[in-house]
């Protein structure tokens, strides 16, 4: 079995927290520092380059101003 990360499914979280951001009106920068984090850690999410888990997704969410139980419905 392949890694998630690479997956086909794995790409639409990504998609989707790009969207999210986007949508928000937010550069990676100001997500980053919305989130407290470091520029790569944003940039290397959005790229697939470091896997995003179930907590860090709510706190995009929220940082995107969204609630998480209503992403993807």
């Amino acid at each position: 079995m392949p890694r998630s990360t690479f997956s086909p499914a794995y790409q639409d979280v990504t998609d989707l927290v790009v969207k999210l951001r986007q949508d928000a009106g937010l550069t990676q920068r100001d997500l980053a520092a919305k989130l407290g984090r470091e520029l790569s850690y944003i940039s290397r999410i959005e790229q697939g380059q470091r896997r995003l888990d179930l907590v860090e997704f709510v706190w995009h969410c929220k940082a995107c101003g969204v609630n998480h139980e209503d992403v993807g419905s």
